[in-house]
């Protein structure tokens, strides 16, 4: 784009070929109605104005006089919110010129400050992050090259020299890319993360540690993932949209025709998402709200697609195709510790897993009828995860999995600390673990009967729920209510799950077919499948009659 036009004919020229121009309505048509309307003096000056303040002024120093549409704005500000966003956006939305600039706003504010930029390749990373870092650079940096505080050396061909620069003020950025070893991280306790395009989930697992000790009154600490889903429903995908609420939605002019997504009014596709995970936003950038590509070049190139097709490229929405269990769970199944009402009928459930650490939960019937898991054993918190997501749906065996060494003993003992005199109503146990024979010196025995010998006899009953499909359906049937109309007491789940059951969360999140008894988010969601397969209520201890609850 010639940045110094001499004539008023090559300044038009110059400012038609500015995308942004478009969106603001400027086009050769209103130039001549303005000429017809104002005189050809009058529109020049204004041209030149035009030019001068706002057109010149963003393309050589982007930092600080870029055009910043509104969806950039919002991302912004979850990005404040939030200490992970995901950017799901359309072919040419803007995500990776968002990115690069929000990241320019974090190294020039914060002095010192570490962000390290991951690309699928050493070579896509020379190709579009590194250019759009380039330039995002104030223009008084861009011709430094090195000094005892400063290292920016950068040619189109080879990017920025050893893959970094270093600013006046101290901060850094590193250019790294998915060929290499995440332990790459382990030595880099960074401000934030730009993980862009198709980033395997194990990074974001590794980057989200190093990126703890950094959060904190700096605003610091930040993951920014931006992609285009065109591998489809992947691990880091279901991280952030599995179970998200839809809190806004934008017109798809593509679309205006097809079905809309699970949430949406006709004609509309998601726009903000809030996520079930604690501190995590989502938002999809819908290629048609970038001021600087052309609207109409949008609609042509994707003219004859199928509605898969132009929600993935326009709109960055990938459709599940892997069928998780639970659907319907979101945001709004989701409560704060403090919100789960005190009054209220307890049960309790386990699943003794094998090797594995055995699974607890505890459950809140309420007079109205709601039901509420309040408690987790072993929790999130203390023990860390009861599964990962991987490469694989299955996912992988997480910490909270592995034995401990607790006898039946223990188990009692951990159990009643854990409820700190709270009454039980009753207690239930996987049939097939419970009724099993326990080789004893005294000959077989079931662990129902270990559990209710001295010390602290506690009494089990065997959970019905053999039928996974059944207790599949009515854990969904629990769950259900319109999610396109407002959370109101006509129109609510019956079951809740609080904050402080994270692995029962994540479980609710990734638990699918995939993997069948191998699927390690498995177990929970067994636990859960007993207690609301058996029948539970609210018991009104003055009338000893039982209230809500029940099978859906």
């Amino acid at each position: 784009m010639n940045l110094e036009p001499k004539t008023p004919e090559e300044l038009l020229e110059t400012c038609l070929l500015w995308p942004p121009s478009r969106h603001l309505g400027i086009t050769r048509e209103f130039l001549a109605d303005q000429v017809a309307e104002n005189g050809q003096e009058h529109v020049s000056a204004w041209l030149y104005d035009y030019f001068y303040k706002r057109l010149r002024p963003s393309y050589l120093d982007p930092y600080r006089h870029t055009v910043i549409p509104d969806h950039w704005k919002d991302a912004a500000r979850l990005l404040a919110d939030n200490d992970r966003l995901l950017i799901s956006g359309g072919n040419r939305s803007g995500k990776t010129a968002f990115s690069a600039w929000w990241l320019m706003q974090m190294l020039m504010e914060k002095e010192n400050s570490r962000i390290a930029c991951f690309s699928m390749t050493a070579a896509s990373s020379i190709r579009d992050q590194q250019p759009a870092m380039f330039h995002m650079l104030p223009i008084e940096f861009k011709h430094i090259k090195k000094t005892k505080t400063t290292n920016i050396n950068y040619s189109q061909k080879n990017g920025f020299t050893d893959g970094t620069f270093i600013l006046p003020n101290g901060s850094q950025v590193f250019f790294l890319n998915y060929a290499q070893q995440p332990d790459i991280l382990e030595g880099l306790e960074a401000d934030a993360v730009w993980f862009d395009e198709l980033v395997p989930y194990h990074w974001v697992e590794t980057a989200e540690y190093r990126l703890i000790t950094r959060r904190g009154s700096r605003g610091t600490g930040k993951m920014l993932i931006s992609a285009t889903p065109v591998t489809g429903w992947t691990p880091v995908v279901n991280d952030f949209v599995a179970g998200a609420k839809i809190t806004q939605q934008k017109e798809a002019s593509l679309l205006q025709t097809s079905p809309p997504p699970s949430g949406c009014r006709p004609g509309h596709m998601p726009y903000i998402g809030e996520c079930v995970k604690e501190s995590s936003g989502v938002i999809w950038f819908h290629s048609e709200m970038n001021p600087f590509q052309s609207p109409e070049e949008m609609k042509r190139s994707l003219s004859g697609e199928n509605t898969v097709t132009i929600r993935l490229r326009a709109y960055g929405w990938c459709e599940k195709a892997t069928g998780n269990w639970f659907p319907k769970f979101g945001k709004d199944h989701v409560v704060e510790p403090e919100d789960v009402p005190a009054e209220g009928t307890n049960f309790m459930c386990v699943d003794p897993a094998g090797s594995r650490n055995w699974s607890a939960l505890w459950l809140r019937c309420t007079p109205d009828g709601r039901m509420y898991v309040y408690r987790e054993w072993p929790d999130k918190e203390t023990y860390g995860e009861w599964a990962i997501p991987g490469d694989k749906v299955e996912g992988q065996m997480g910490p909270a999995q592995k034995p401990e060494g607790r006898g039946i003993n223990e188990y009692k003992e951990l159990f009643l600390e854990l409820e700190n005199g709270e009454k039980i109503e009753e207690r239930f146990i996987d049939p097939r673990a419970g009724g099993s024979q326990q080789a004893t010196k005294e000959g077989g025995i079931t662990l129902i009967e270990m559990l209710a010998d001295e010390p602290n006899e506690m009494w089990f009953t065997q959970a019905p729920g053999l039928n996974v499909d059944q207790g599949v359906q009515q854990i969904n049937e629990a769950m259900a209510y319109n999610t396109e109309e407002p959370v109101t007491m006509i129109n609510e789940p019956k079951l809740y799950i609080s904050r402080d059951c994270g692995n029962l969360i994540d479980c609710l999140q990734n638990v699918s077919s995939a993997g069948a008894d191998k699927n390690k988010f498995k177990d929970p969601i067994d636990v859960l499948r007993y207690l609301i397969t058996s029948d539970l209520s609210h018991v009104d201890e003055k009338t000893f009659a039982a209230t809500g609850g029940g099978t859906y």
